[in-house]
């Protein structure tokens, strides 16, 4: 475990905290990103299937959110980063429980804001149940069926969808809190009628939010680098995660 102080733009220091999750099964490295008085976290970030995915990814939205007094938990599951494990040997249901292994690291004191990208997305409405998170930000989420809850990813994933039995859709329909969704118009992997499915499911949500990027399915490595687009979701995540504070 290390601790280290990061400076932001504004000159607010962010402390890091590396640490590993133990789960039955494997060791995931996480980092809590603390606000600057150190308040624990209530935001968490789920990242998405692929061999380069990693906790960092989303580390400028999150110093953004512990500059205006927010503290995150990012992690990587297992077969990812520094987790042990292997990728292909992974399945969405183990996913799922690291997922709730995650999310027990959270603050207690307020419902949390839960954030995924792609898979990420699927495995945070997956859980409404069981974290019932004030605010779920999903960034271009993915959706599988049912039956694909144990099927090895390296046995070949069915592709994301709008199926019908779903359990993200599932998920969501019990969803009563704020809900932002960031798609992006030339998606390769998630069609476009997969965040509309999302959005109809999400029939108890308090709001919803649909923000469209001019980009490719892999929105956390282009994000950073786009100033104006970059902002306008900043600002939306900062607006979600003070608000549904109710």
């Amino acid at each position: 475990m290390h601790v280290t102080d990061e400076p932001l733009v504004d000159s607010t220091l962010v402390r890091t905290e590396d640490f590993f999750i133990h789960t039955a099964e494997h060791q995931l490295a996480a980092t809590t990103v603390y606000a600057p008085h150190g308040v624990a976290p209530s935001v968490i970030h789920l990242h998405g299937l692929g061999a380069t995915a990693t906790r960092h990814v989303i580390r400028y939205l999150l110093d953004d959110l512990a500059a205006q007094g927010h503290s995150s938990l990012t992690f990587e599951y297992s077969g990812n980063g520094e987790s042990t494990g292997v990728l292909e040997a992974s399945t969405l249901r183990l996913r799922r429980e690291e997922t709730l292994a995650a999310g027990a690291q959270l603050s207690g004191d307020v419902r949390p804001v839960v954030m995924g990208t792609s898979m990420g997305a699927h495995l945070a409405a997956c859980t409404v149940a069981q974290l019932r998170p004030r605010a779920l930000v999903l960034f271009c989420p993915a959706a599988y069926p049912e039956d694909a809850a144990d099927t090895p990813f390296g046995n070949g994933l069915a592709r994301p969808g709008d199926y019908a039995d779903s359990p993200a859709f599932a998920g969501i329909r019990e969803f009563d809190g704020d809900l932002l969704v960031v798609g992006a118009r030339h998606d390769e992997v998630v069609p476009a009628r997969v965040i509309d499915a999302y959005l109809a499911h999400a029939e108890k949500a308090r709001s919803k939010r649909l923000i469209w990027l001019d980009t490719h399915h892999f929105v956390q490595r282009w994000l950073p680098e786009q100033e104006g687009p970059k902002e306008q979701v900043l600002q939306a995540v900062r607006a979600i995660t003070t608000d549904s504070i109710r």
